[in-house]
């Protein structure tokens, strides 16, 4: 060997960096002490041994690596990110301080003959442990600071739609003390107007009795041109429809006032919320406040088929929710039917529990908008017209009341619900 060949194997030796030398066979031609002794299956003098018996799990992808060098003539590199181990080498890890295997970053270098053609394959394997390990430290921060990062966007999410569901709660609250005090404002007057009809029902039907006499007695006792000028006078003023027309005026104004004490009620009960307590609830009662309630929504809208039970369908429940729960279900009803189309409402009692279905034949839902009725915030109505909430409201009264939902929908079929109560025995 040459001088200058005696004085770089001298250099290659003293190297910290781990070298391996092979030629063309893949037999090893040189290894400095870095490589055999960081290696953690120890081995006898490398020199001869083919790379293949040295390194059988490894020599899969090393021939890849040293097939492409000696066929281009260009070095290749293999980078931790891609395979950290590719020789069984140990490395200190300064962070740590404990043993481990050694993350590695190793160059296939070509070594040029006289004839430009690669004779021999050098590998510089450095110990990039250090660099690696921190490296994955960051890493593993930098998922932990964006998984962090995900829960407080959803926490801020959940935070947002709790202040927003509380919004639309307060707002409900107010307008059910607004409902309340104009309920309250209403009834006054309509009672003092029904007091006044029925008073005026009892004066028009004694005038009435009386102009019918006084028409006998003129009849029997009046000159026949007193007659005949009295009958012209009726004739003219129309006495004759008034005497039949006014009783029914009044009988159909009272039943006007009647209708608005109903519907003062409804909105009353409508008003009143949870704090009232868990009560046992004729849920037959209820549907009918809702639709009087709802019955100026509903004239324009559907014709009602109603079928309760004779007896009273009783459950435990909160008042209010049961209210709010069928306000909210029949509104969507309406709102998804055509004018006139067609609402059932069927309540049933079964044993120990009471059915209730609300039916429409409006447009209905395809699975995927089906899928998603119950989540808060939900709307397929326009901008302005819906908050997406009513039936999110639905879902919690059913959970809290320990009910039972299913809902049945087809795109252009309408669509159903069916509630089971638990039944109440006062």
């Amino acid at each position: 060997m040459k001088k200058n060949e005696l004085k770089l194997e001298h250099v290659l030796v003293q190297l910290p960096i781990a070298v391996c030398i092979i030629d063309e066979a893949r037999t090893i031609v040189f290894a400095n002490a870095a490589f055999s002794g960081g290696l953690t299956l120890r081995q006898e003098d490398l020199t001869g041994r083919l790379l293949d018996d040295v390194f059988p799990e490894q020599i899969r992808f090393l021939k890849r690596k040293i097939n492409s060098v000696f066929a281009l003539k260009n070095p290749s590199f293999s980078y931790w990110q891609q395979r950290p181990h590719v020789f069984p080498m140990s490395s200190s890890r300064p962070i740590t301080g404990d043993e481990s295997a050694m993350y590695q970053n190793v160059q296939f270098i070509p070594l040029l003959d006289p004839a430009d053609e690669v004779s021999h394959l050098c590998m510089v394997i450095s110990d990039v442990t250090a660099e690696a390990i921190y490296f994955l430290q960051q890493s593993e921060l930098k998922a932990a600071l964006e998984e962090e990062h995900q829960q407080l966007q959803k926490l801020h999410a959940e935070l947002k739609q709790a202040q927003q569901q509380m919004l639309q709660s307060e707002k409900m609250a107010s307008i059910g003390q607004l409902a309340a005090g104009v309920a309250h404002e209403i009834n006054n007057p309509v009672g003092f107007v029904r007091s006044n009809l029925e008073t005026m029902q009892d004066y028009t039907s004694k005038l009435i009795n009386v102009m019918e006499r006084q028409q006998k007695i003129i009849q029997k006792q009046a000159e026949p041109r007193f007659i005949a000028l009295l009958n012209d006078l009726y004739e003219r003023l129309g006495v004759a429809f008034i005497q039949s027309d006014l009783p029914e005026l009044i009988e159909e104004s009272l039943a006007g006032t009647e209708r608005v004490r109903s519907i003062v009620k409804s909105l009353r009960d409508f008003a009143t919320y949870d704090d009232e307590g868990w009560v046992g609830l004729d849920l037959s009662a209820v549907i009918r406040s809702a639709l009087a309630l709802l019955e100026n929504e509903i004239k324009y809208k559907a014709k009602v088929e109603l079928e309760l039970p004779e007896q009273n369908a009783l459950i435990w429940a909160k008042a209010a929710s049961i209210r709010q729960l069928l306000f909210n279900v029949i509104l969507n009803a309406l709102q998804a039917m055509q004018p006139m189309g067609l609402l059932k409402i069927r309540c049933t009692l079964q044993q120990g529990s009471i059915e209730l279905m609300i039916q429409d034949n409006g447009c209905g839902m395809d699975s995927d908008t089906l899928s998603r009725i119950f989540e808060p915030f939900f709307t397929t109505k326009m901008v302005g017209q819906g908050t997406g909430l009513g039936l999110a409201e639905v879902y919690n009264i059913v959970q809290e009341h320990d009910a039972t939902m299913q809902v049945e929908s087809q795109p252009g079929a309408g669509t159903s619900f069916r509630f089971c109560f638990k039944g109440f025995r006062g």
